[in-house]
């Protein structure tokens, strides 16, 4: 059935154009009375490049402009009879269609020009709510790894993903299987769409962001919970779009030097040590941007170096650190390779490079040409995590994380209604996972893990092929779109996860007699070789059938070519319905509505085990003390298969809205949404006993109702602010697709709140200038940008220390006491974040020193980002139970310098 459809895009292909990188302008034309001025001539002209389009007015006095960059445009409206209309300054959002209701007056004896000041920032064609970021926001605002990623939080409807660290490096990999960071409507963190200049960045292994794009590079981007446009797919949760900077007639760029130093930060409370660790923090950067040929072509480019030296926690419970390493001297343990724990702090580093170069050019028919190349590199040494639980240095790793991207653009305007583009991108991530130690991995649940954490040995290269085509067409009152994906992913990997080996000790004193009570180990070849090959065709039509009305509605079809002995899904088939409606025409709410599915693709790491050539030895109780004593009995050998049904996993989503806007600038928007998740990864036992076959299945599925607020203003009058809240309540019976069930034979048991859910947030950011302070004099000049953020507690499972009902599940998902599953909240999270700058000026209007000082947490809150889940052991309640495992930073200073031109 897809060969058709597919047949039927790419002849289509020639006919429209995706906005997923760009916005419209469309509007009417009318005279003083309400009648429609037709054949009236239509320029816009972007500021920063001078690039021109045209169209002219229909019957009905409309005009649509379509394929526009992001930017800021003066429009003019030309009509013999009439005075000429000029709008010297609409600023144009990525994926925004700006409706402009356009009133010309006859010309008297002397010709004149309307002057409006800028368009309304009433989003009144759009169906569902999004927040778009850039300029001042992100770039006056603190960031403390100068990471846009980070500013995604600041917008409505975003929670934050369980254990994701927005504060460290964007080019380093600290995690054994990071996400995107990001959750939407309940979905996973590894569901999200990430694109850079409309072509896919997410890392089809785990989900999270592929090649980082310095700061000063980003131009825009837009953030939303469902975007109802049929060319948005290959993702359930939401989307980050970003648009990267492109060059000007005026050049313009800045050096930056950011400096870190512990000395003025607070003690992290994790640390069991009175002394301050050490982390300093060196940040360079510099970027330029501007015209190679004026009005034709432009260039941009951006280099930004990190080196953090640091030192991290060793987690040994001082009580018992003696004791565990006499029983570590005795000939069972230092057979298998095990060294002593330690206590105390370790050295740590981070090294990260970002480097951008961006190229355009554009003809005088209207077509434009890009070109981007971006390269990033982090290594991080003996400080990659994986682990729930208390970690010594030894079960922790050092990463090295390089990727490379090339994408390229050409956009043809064949006819003032007729937009063509053409997207091609190649691109390669190499991951190399390095483990502290070669021993075994020992875990005491509660207490302390050593060894060689189960998922921090291994390294992978990720090859992505991806070309986009897609067309858009004006006709009437109608924008017809049409378009195909075709994305090629190759997976060459060595995840040897489980190969060192597994010991359970369910306390502490089962460790010091030496008595395991589960013994885990995967042996074979881990090393694959796979590729897989996701296509997406989708027809759009955008109509407006009256003056404030826009209809939406659109067909996607997502088909994913799997390796050999993984099933293909061929159903997936997504209708997407959207309505705007603004009273009037030109009051000042808007309602909408929205409807739509939306098909994912199946993570990498999710299916390698499978497509590995490994078994494994699943032993307890007496069989896993005679492993750890070297004895491991022909037993039957557990594995891992794919299910015979395999469906693709998407999500159904229903959003309401209104919106309502206070002037030009300011913007109230109310957004209520209901998203279920089918058919979500997982991983289940179908033998019901030992030894275990791992079935991986998409039978998962999660469920959230919600409510999101937010309160805009864009930047007038030297203040900008965003503030949103959230409210919501996510259920689910698995949170990843490593979790196993309570019990394989009765998935309904494990039916609760997810471990996603957040029921509260609430986030609100400035940039402003004070305007008493620029009358004081040395006090011009000063931007004060604060980013103020509160979030209630997440749920905490409770588990036991071991797999008490022999399920074969690792990791452990046995719960005491017959608890719920995620059954307590973990606590709050509160921080401020405050950067104050001054500028001084060393050439009027053309270069500026800028000095400051930026704050993280500035209120020292203690924000647990991992807390213990280990309920009991051996029937006993733990007192450990919701301890901090690692928390985010506590407060840091920051020095920042910087030349602006």
């Amino acid at each position: 059935m897809w060969i058709p459809l597919l047949f039927f895009a790419v002849c289509g292909a020639t006919l429209a154009q995706s906005t997923a990188t760009t916005g419209a302008i469309h509007g009417t034309v009318t005279d003083t009375s309400g009648l429609p001025i037709p054949g009236a001539r239509i320029t816009v002209t972007e500021l920063g490049s001078h690039a021109t389009r045209q169209a002219v007015t229909g019957e009905a006095g409309q005009f649509h402009l379509a394929g526009l960059p992001v930017g800021v445009y003066r429009l003019r409206v030309e009509h013999p009879g009439f005075a000429p209309v000029v709008m010297p300054q609409l600023r144009l959002s990525v994926g925004q269609t700006l409706v402009q209701r356009v009133e010309m007056k006859l010309a008297q004896l002397t010709d004149s020009v309307e002057v409006r000041e800028q368009s309304d920032a009433l989003d009144s064609a759009s169906t569902t709510a999004s927040s778009a970021l850039g300029g001042e926001r992100i770039e006056e605002s603190p960031a403390q790894n100068r990471n846009y990623l980070n500013f995604v939080l600041a917008a409505p409807g975003v929670l934050s993903a369980p254990g994701a660290n927005p504060q460290r490096a964007p080019t380093s990999t600290r995690s054994a299987s990071p996400d995107s960071g990001f959750v939407f409507g309940g979905m996973r963190a590894r569901n999200n769409s990430l694109s850079i200049d409309g072509v896919d960045n997410r890392d089809e292994t785990t989900g999270g962001n592929r090649v980082a794009v310095g700061l000063e590079m980003v131009q825009e981007f837009q953030v939303a919970g469902a975007i109802l446009g049929a060319e948005f797919g290959g993702a359930a949760g939401g989307a980050v779009n970003v648009v990267t900077r492109s060059g000007t007639n005026v050049w313009h760029g800045d050096t930056t030097l950011f400096l870190q130093n512990e000395a003025v930060n607070a003690r992290n409370p994790e640390v069991g040590e009175n002394r301050k660790p050490r982390f300093r923090r060196f940040q360079p950067g510099a970027s330029i941007n501007g015209p190679v040929r004026r009005d034709q072509t432009f260039f941009s480019t951006a280099l930004e170096q990190e080196w953090e030296f640091s030192e991290e926690w060793s987690e040994a419970p001082a009580a018992w650190l003696e004791a565990m390493n006499r029983a570590l001297a005795q000939p069972v343990f230092m057979a298998s390779g095990a060294h002593a724990v330690s206590r105390g702090l370790f050295p740590a580093q981070d090294i990260g490079t970002e480097f951008s170069f961006k190229l355009n050019h554009q003809t005088h028919s209207g077509h434009s040409l890009s070109a981007r190349y971006a390269i990033s590199r982090g290594r991080v040494f003996q400080d990659v995590h994986a682990l729930e639980n208390f970690t010594d240095r030894s079960a922790r790793a050092s990463s090295l994380t390089r990727d490379h991207s090339f994408v390229s653009s050409w956009t043809s305007v064949m006819t003032p209604r007729l937009v063509n583009d053409f997207r091609v991108q190649i691109a390669q991530r190499a991951v190399v996972i390095t483990p502290n130690s070669s021993a075994p991995m020992f875990e005491i649940p509660g207490v302390l893990t050593f060894g060689q954490a189960w998922r921090l040995n291994g390294q992978r290269t990720e090859n992505h092929y991806q070309i986009g085509e897609g067309i858009n067409a004006a006709w009437m009152r109608h924008l017809l779109s049409a378009g195909i994906s075709i994305h090629t992913v190759t997976l060459q990997s060595r995840l040897a996860h489980r190969f060192a080996g597994i010991f359970v000790f369910p306390t502490l004193s089962d460790f010091l007699q030496a008595r395991p009570d589960v013994y885990l180990q995967a042996f074979g070849d881990p090393h694959t070789a796979f590729s897989t090959l996701p296509v997406g065709v989708w027809m759009q039509d955008r109509w407006a059938p009256a003056s404030g009305w826009t209809l939406e509605a659109g067909l996607r079809y997502d088909r994913q070519a799997m390796p050999p002995g993984v099933p293909a899904s061929t159903r997936n088939f997504a209708p997407r319905l959207g309505l705007a409606w603004q009273p009037g025409g030109r009051g000042p709410y808007v309602l909408r509505a929205g409807f739509g599915l939306f098909y994912d693709r199946y993570p990498l790491a999710f299916l390698n085990d499978a497509l590995q050539n490994v078994a494994l030895h699943y032993l307890t109780g007496e069989a896993a003390v005679q492993a750890l004593l070297g004895h491991i009995p022909a037993a039957p050998r557990g594995r891992f298969q794919v299910s015979p049904r395999f469906p693709t996993t998407y999500s159904r989503k229903l959003t309401l809205g209104a919106e309502r806007a206070f002037g030009q600038d300011t913007k109230l928007t109310l957004e209520l949404s209901h998203v279920d998740g089918f058919h979500l990864p997982r991983v289940r036992n179908i033998a019901l006993h030992l030894p275990p076959l791992y079935q991986l299945e998409q039978t998962a599925r999660s469920h959230y109702n919600g409510l999101s607020l937010s309160l805009n203003r864009r930047m007038s009058r030297e203040l900008t602010f965003l503030i949103g809240y959230s409210f919501g309540r996510t259920q689910d019976d698995a949170s990843d697709f490593d979790e196993h069930p309570l019990d394989p034979g009765n998935l309904r048991l494990d039916w609760g709140l997810s471990r996603l859910h957040q029921a509260r947030r609430f986030a609100a950011s400035a940039v402003f200038e004070p305007p008493l302070l620029g009358d004081v004099r040395g006090f011009h000049n000063v931007v004060i940008a604060p980013i103020f953020t509160a979030a209630s507690g997440r749920p905490v499972n409770a588990l036991d220390s071991t797999d008490a009902f022999r399920t074969g599940a690792y990791p452990i998902s046995a719960r005491p006491f017959g608890l719920p599953r995620n059954p307590f909240l973990g606590p709050a999270y509160v921080s401020l974040d405050l950067r104050v700058m001054k500028g001084i000026w060393l050439k009027k209007d053309r270069a500026i020193l800028q000095l400051g000082a930026e704050a993280f947490n500035l209120m020292n809150h203690s924000n647990p980002l991992r807390v213990s889940p280990y309920y009991a052991a051996g029937g006993t309640p733990l007192t450990s139970y919701r301890q901090a495992v690692e928390t985010l930073n506590a407060r840091q200073m920051q020095l920042v310098f910087q030349v602006e031109y």
